[in-house]
């Protein structure tokens, strides 16, 4: 037998409506067990171990070099566009913007029209 919950879900018009959905149980500690660690790499094979922890933080450090000079290009071309005139703090909104997904977006653009109706800014 499965066990259902409710969830509430947006309809089509805005209402919000209760869905019935089978209940799927976490992984997790059951109820008066205690979660038991995995056991420490270094110590169940110290060599390998500590040659595979230096491997996985040098590709980290490598990596963060990387992300360290791809931000400084980016706040390059940035200072390039304030230097011919754009709005750099409206081009940061639009690149979020267009991160973001379509439904995502439109929902976004919905919630802050409601909020300015509300507070009179429209």
């Amino acid at each position: 037998m499965t066990t259902m919950t409710m969830r509430q879900e947006r309809a089509g018009d805005g209402s919000l409506r209760h869905v019935p959905t089978p209940f799927i149980p976490t992984a997790g500690k059951a109820k008066g067990k205690k979660a038991t660690k995995p056991a420490d790499p270094i110590k169940a094979n110290p060599d390998t171990s500590a040659q595979q922890l230096a491997q996985l933080i040098e590709r980290i450090e490598r990596l963060e070099e990387e992300k360290a000079g791809i931000l400084g290009d980016i706040n390059e071309v940035y200072a390039e566009a304030k230097a011919t005139g754009f709005d750099v703090k409206t081009m940061r909104t639009i690149v979020k913007i267009r991160k973001l997904e379509k439904h995502h977006r439109i929902e976004a653009e919905e919630i802050l029209e409601t909020y300015k109706s509300a507070l009179g800014i429209v």
